[in-house]
């Protein structure tokens, strides 16, 4: 940071230095899109390739938003629960992918991946700028950019018994990717794009503090009008962060009344969209707040999140310890300030979103450990520096590899190893899409179908039809429903209790999919697949299509 007037590149770089730095960006984000390549490669004869890797109910979700915006609605409701919805919840992120499928005529994968890749590369390099800003040294800022693109922890190196927490980069069940920046790419385009907004807010925020820029504080505060609109957790700890950077600043007599005017501008810019969060919450529309507070998103234990960062937070101590050094520059002093926060953060008391407050936390991380590395690369003679950096790459790589290795598996095995948790297909076969394909011609988002929640996910987002039972979180009551779903399958059940719920329910269609999706809901206490309701006997059920194994019926 400089007293220098707003340039167009960040201070102490050159041209060519970006034009490498971009060049990078764009072969990561590339060589993060080969298991795609490789799951469409493998794919069934006949099925549906939903595009992803793991994790489907998640991101099948923000397909069903996009799925919204293509047919027209510019306010979204929550299509995985069937409650009454007012409709007013507006994202911009997904109104734009949604208008651009809508003009191109594209795919929704296609438009994700799109998203993913631009996404990715906006990180990467807002990553590198703000690093510019800590670390003197093309170097090691280069090797930052790098660990940003491809680090993982030390979750590879865990071995945790049965029922014991694991880290969050790699393990047999909780994963965080809002926490790993590899993780991200590879997977999420919303949390590459939320993220690309924090890094956003925090270096032209502190720009103009230090500089009295204007122009940065707009900057920082439109930033921070689309980020309380996507994503509005992440307001808190980018928010935080500057809080405590800007009384450094006054202390070092590094900043006047100016910056504190401009701080207040930029919150200024920011305000509307988490007021208008805050609106929704109060008028009692179902928004990501009201579902957290239904099923709380707890964070994982404190040495789990440090395994799961793992070689970049241990160098990172050594950063932070150099930056409040006496003559650091003010950048090593936000990136240790944000590290700080982003790690206590995730453990603010009676939160229900509290592992949503971990988004981003490996970004300064990663660059003060760059930052504390910057003596010995440029001790460093010849290959030296070369050949530390690469151990250093390699060191943090295991968690990442097995986790693509992780992924490949699951689609090698159509996640059926998940089954038992209720974690959707990543294929569907040719008979449950043409099923969807067949209902998306016929039904919009005034349609509630019941189904499984296997099928119940891929619905919205290919059918434009809500559903009684869809996702963990986005469905409200989702254990209750579940246990309703499987009443309703039980052929021991009352017809009339049946029909009656459907009614209350008010249920358009009913789907029957006869296959083990079906029968992981009809089981006996012991495991076997009980008999389940012959639904062509319902006189409250009109058949209206059928297939080799699925079947679709309106209720009369």
């Amino acid at each position: 940071m400089t007293d220098s007037p707003p340039i167009r590149r960040p201070p102490g770089t050159t041209a060519s230095e970006l034009r490498w730095a971009g060049g990078f960006a764009a072969v990561a984000v590339l060589l993060l899109s080969i298991p795609y390549l490789y799951g469409l490669s493998i794919r069934p004869e006949g099925a549906y390739y939903s595009g992803l890797l793991t994790n489907p109910d998640e991101h099948n979700v923000y397909l069903a938003y996009v799925k919204q915006v293509q047919q027209g609605r510019l306010f979204l409701i929550d299509p995985f629960t069937s409650e009454p919805q007012a409709g007013r919840v507006l994202n911009v992120f997904f109104l734009g992918l949604g208008l651009f499928a809508r003009l191109t005529r594209l795919q929704l994968p296609v438009v994700y991946h799109m998203a993913r890749l631009a996404s990715g590369w906006l990180l990467l390099m807002a990553i590198y700028c703000l690093g510019a800003q800590a670390i003197a040294d093309v170097r090691a800022r280069r090797l930052a950019l790098v660990l940003a693109a491809f680090a993982s922890g030390l979750g590879w190196a865990w071995r945790a018994q049965p029922g014991q927490p694991h880290p969050i980069d790699y393990g047999p069940g909780l994963i965080m990717p809002e926490a790993v920046t590899f993780l991200s790419l590879l997977l999420n385009p919303l949390f590459c794009f939320s993220m690309f907004l924090m890094v956003a807010i925090v270096g032209f925020g502190a720009h103009a503090f230090c500089s009295g820029s204007l122009r940065s504080a707009v900057i920082a505060g439109l930033a921070g009008l689309v980020l309380g609109n996507i994503h509005t957790y992440d307001i808190i700890p980018v928010g935080a962060t500057l809080a405590v950077f800007l009384p450094y600043l006054w202390i070092r007599r590094s900043a006047g009344v100016r910056a504190l005017g401009l701080a207040a501008l930029s919150a200024g810019i920011a305000l509307p969209s988490v007021a208008y969060q805050l609106w929704l919450l109060r008028s009692g529309e179902v928004t990501l707040a009201i579902k957290a507070a239904d099923t709380p998103v707890s964070s994982p234990a404190p040495l789990m999140l440090a395994m799961g960062i793992g070689l970049p937070l241990a160098f990172a101590v050594v950063g932070a310890a150099r930056a409040a050094w006496r003559g650091a520059p003010p950048g090593a002093v936000l990136l240790a300030v944000w590290l700080v926060i982003g790690l206590a953060a995730p453990y603010l008391p009676d939160v229900p979103f509290q592992r949503k407050l971990a988004q981003g936390v490996q970004i300064p991380a990663i660059l003060l450990m760059a930052f504390a590395m910057q003596p010995l690369l440029a001790r460093a003679k010849g290959c030296a520096a070369g050949m530390l950096a690469a151990l250093i790459v390699l060191l943090t790589l295991p968690s990442s590899v097995l986790f693509v290795a992780r992924t490949v598996r699951d689609l090698q095995t159509n996640n059926k190893a998940y089954l038992p948790n209720l974690m959707p297909p990543l294929y569907l076969r040719a008979d449950q899409h043409a099923a969807l394909k067949w209902l998306d011609q016929r039904a919009d988002y005034g349609d509630v179908l019941l189904c499984s929640s296997f099928m119940g996910s891929y619905a919205p987002s290919l059918a434009g039809t809500r559903v009684y039972l869809g996702h963990w979180a986005e469905t409200l009551h989702f254990p209750q429903k579940l246990r309703v779903y499987a009443a309703f399958l039980n052929a021991r059940a009352d017809d009339s209790s049946r029909e009656a719920f459907v009614r209350q329910a008010e249920i358009t269609y009913v789907l029957r999919d006869r296959s083990i999706y079906d029968d992981a809901y009809n089981l006996s206490p012991e495991g076997e697949v009980l008999p389940s309701f012959d639904a062509e006997s319902a006189a409250w059920l009109v058949p209206v299509y059928a297939n080799d194994s699925v079947s679709l019926y309106r209720v009369d």
